[in-house]
């Protein structure tokens, strides 16, 4: 029974910045893959995240048998314990995760669809997130760090990283609506702590001068002919959180639009906002956020201040790898610097109908993003799935060794898998 494959029903968050209603991938994957959502979406509601994992906030279902033989839904987490027990091991896991990093499930997997730009944020790192759970409960809500990593499936917008020195300069010395909400600022010879500065006096300036300098500065660049990309953002930011000092971020941290199939990873204490288009998401169990701005939501401005790494330059974004027996158009790895998580993509086509799946020693979960697929179940054949489509979600125990076909040539098929990293699997490491 440990190698079976199962189906997961997965929980949507209905943040206000999500797209509203079959406009959200979200919304199209839910109506996907569970028939009593097909009537039920909502054009007039925001469908923002969809969370596929075991985190607390909300958790995925699998629907089983009892002890009497009812169906139940039951969380992630405890489907893997009750298994595991049955099994009288550790194998659905892995015993290198178990060691790695407890019964606890390793990353979460999310879809996001934004309409409204997310809060300019950063997240801390392992010792700091255990100091902010441990003094502030309510507000940071668990003991871990959150790296995460975007791939973009529609044009994505974002800002992330500071830019490079000289453009920030730039910028304070010829954008005068930031400039004059820049009062006392010093020209420092450390980049890190004139970078700093700039972050606190702007977050800790008095609200009706930051609101003056942005009703000035969009009302500036509302009347010119020929707006520069970075202008519309301002205008975008302005509109959507009028006198909010986020807005003067534009001219701060750098300035990204993702191509589909880009990826960006976020390691902790990197400043960024996610501002329109859908993603996959996958990051630490963790759900902790230090905000500065485009909120309505508290500020932690002291805390955020001192946990930025303060780098400059080109963000992180992270090159897929290719499998060099599969074509790149049908196989792609996004492998960041952390153990908790890599991304896995696939993709069927009438000239490409099956792929094998890479062996994962951890626990998987895959999204059926797009297409009808079967997954055959090599190392359990009793347990084929053979009418998958767009929206299905399925977890997958460790070592099971998976092959996809695609069900209708005439429609391409995409598959998103998120797994543990494979470096934590290297005898090095062990």
């Amino acid at each position: 029974m440990s190698q079976i494959i199962v189906p997961l029903k997965c929980t949507s968050q209905n943040y206000e910045w999500g797209k509203f209603g079959t406009n959200s991938t979200v919304a199209q994957l839910l109506k996907g893959y569970a028939k009593e959502c097909s009537n039920i979406i909502d054009d007039n509601k925001t469908y923002a995240e969809l969370w596929m994992g075991s985190h607390p906030s909300a958790p995925s279902k699998v629907v089983c048998n009892n002890s009497q033989n009812q169906q139940e839904e039951i969380n992630l987490n405890d489907y893997i314990e009750r298994e595991q027990k049955l099994n009288h091991s550790s194998c659905i896991r892995g015993e290198i995760v178990e060691k790695r990093f407890g019964k606890d499930f390793p990353f979460l997997f999310k879809v996001l669809s934004i309409r409204t730009a997310l809060s300019i944020q950063a997240h801390p790192d392992s010792q700091l997130a255990q100091v902010l759970f441990k003094k502030f409960p309510n507000i940071y809500k668990d003991p871990y760090h959150k790296p995460e990593i975007a791939v973009a499936t529609t044009p994505f917008e974002a800002l992330c990283g500071f830019r490079p020195l000289n453009e920030i300069q730039n910028f304070i010395e010829t954008i005068p609506e930031l400039n004059r909400s820049l009062p006392n600022l010093n020209k420092l010879d450390d980049c890190k702590e004139y970078l700093k500065s700039i972050v606190t006096i702007l977050l800790k300036a008095d609200s009706e001068l930051i609101k003056n300098n942005l009703h000035h500065l969009k009302e500036r660049l509302s009347k010119l002919d020929n707006p520069s990309d970075l202008d519309r953002l301002v205008l975008k930011l302005y509109s959507q959180y009028p006198g909010d000092v986020g807005v003067f971020f534009a001219y701060i941290l750098n300035y990204l639009i993702l191509k589909p199939g880009q990826a960006m990873f976020l390691a902790a204490g990197e400043p960024h906002a996610y501002i329109s288009g859908d993603c996959i998401e996958c990051m630490a169990p963790s759900d902790n956020v230090v905000r500065a701005g485009l909120t309505p939501k508290l500020k932690d401005v002291d805390t955020l201040a001192e946990m930025l790494t303060y780098s400059t330059g080109k963000p992180g974004l992270v090159d897929p790898i290719t499998n060099p027996s599969i074509s790149s158009e049908n196989y792609l790895s996004y492998v960041p610097p952390v153990d908790e998580f890599q991304v896995d993509y696939y993709h069927l086509t009438s000239k490409c109908p099956k792929l094998k799946a890479n062996l994962s020693k951890g626990p998987s979960i895959a999204l059926v993003l797009s297409g009808k697929v079967s997954f055959e179940n090599q190392s359990k054949p009793q347990s084929n799935l053979s009418d998958l489509h767009t929206g299905s979600v399925l977890f997958i125990p460790s070592n099971t060794e998976l092959q996809f076909s695609q069900n209708d040539s005439n429609i391409p098929v995409s598959i998103f898998i998120a797994t543990v990293n494979n470096k934590i699997f290297n005898k090095n490491n062990l």
